[in-house]
């Protein structure tokens, strides 16, 4: 009898075992994911275009995951450092890393980086943007203007980093229209639109997201716009409008996990970027700030980037010469 009373016990026991582990929502007693704070890496300055559009969707996402999200910006060796440190983070799906393709790419080939980008584990894409030859609005009119004065002398134009998407597009730039450039370094997009609107610069290359504020102010103007077509900034010419071929060198903003981050939790955040993308205010935020919206789910995400690695081989010769010294 003792026997039986034990043993219907112990079953008793291990039931109530069984019922407390499923309703911790996994085994071995973890609490259902995610249960604490996720922090997303953005390895550039506050206030630059990926900073503001990683700022600008997280309310969103918050809603739909239940728990707070943080931006921990850690700028510093042209991104490689917050970009590494996500890399080499544990892969529980609790830190993730901002990436505006291609730029980490770059810096792979550049400055033989410890990550790889495409070996992330990438989880949403929610933006595309393309970036423009902008000037201060006192300065020239036309691009026909600003490329007569850069054929007469040399012109300055202010960077975010060394062997960015924008610097790419300005070798690009400078290679197709015969045109020497002095390229000066700032901490940042906002730096680089500061030296633009205080004249301490002749142009820049940038992002049309994070421009849209001093554009509207009438303090700079777009003068080219580097893209395939004129969705972007209607009424700015593209490169084939005045028989120019410089190619166009989108980034795709979105996020990933380090390598080897459970796909079960990948999921979970990539149905949370995507209803967070397809919110009708988080598209009128975008909307406001010229932002192109290109929702991309995690493989979408994957295959662009492992597209773009060949993209950037085009530009093998030009990435090379300048990390060797040449065209600075």
């Amino acid at each position: 009898m003792k026997s039986r009373c034990r043993s219907a016990l112990f079953l008793v026991l291990i039931s109530c075992t069984v019922a407390m582990f499923a309703t911790s929502g996994t085994a071995f007693g973890e609490k259902k994911f995610p249960a604490q704070l996720i922090s997303i890496i953005v390895p550039y300055e506050p206030g630059s275009g990926l900073d503001m559009e990683v700022r600008g969707i997280i309310p969103y996402v918050e809603k739909h995951l239940g728990v707070r999200m943080v931006v921990v910006n850690l700028p510093g060796a042209q991104a490689k450092l917050g970009t590494t440190k996500a890399w080499k983070a544990k892969s529980d799906g609790y830190t993730l890393v901002a990436l505006g393709n291609p730029a980490p790419i770059v810096i792979e080939k550049m400055f033989e980086a410890e990550y790889r980008t495409k070996e992330f584990s990438h989880i949403y894409a929610w933006s595309i943007s393309n970036s423009a030859v902008y000037v201060h609005a006192d300065s020239w009119k036309t691009f026909e203007d600003f490329l007569g004065a850069a054929r007469k002398k040399t012109l300055s134009c202010a960077l975010s980093g060394w062997g960015s998407v924008s610097h790419l597009a300005g070798l690009a730039l400078a290679d197709e229209l015969g045109i020497q450039i002095r390229w000066v370094p700032y901490a940042g997009g906002a730096g680089v639109l500061a030296a633009l609107a205080g004249k301490h610069v002749d142009f820049v290359l940038n992002f049309i997201p994070s421009t849209v504020p001093l554009v509207k102010a009438g303090k700079i103007r777009p003068l080219l716009l580097l893209a395939d077509s004129h969705d972007f900034l209607p009424g700015v010419p593209i490169p084939k409008d005045l028989g120019y071929k410089i190619a166009a060198l989108p980034a795709i903003r979105g996020v990933a996990a380090p390598p080897h981050t459970p796909a079960d939790r990948v999921k979970i955040l990539e149905r949370a970027f995507a209803k967070a993308a397809a919110d009708p205010e988080y598209l009128e935020w975008a909307k406001k700030r010229q932002i192109a919206t290109l929702p991309l789910d995690a493989q979408m995400f994957t295959q662009k980037t492992s597209e773009m690695y060949s993209v950037l081989e085009k530009y093998g010769d030009l990435i090379k010469s300048y990390g060797s010294g040449e065209n600075k």
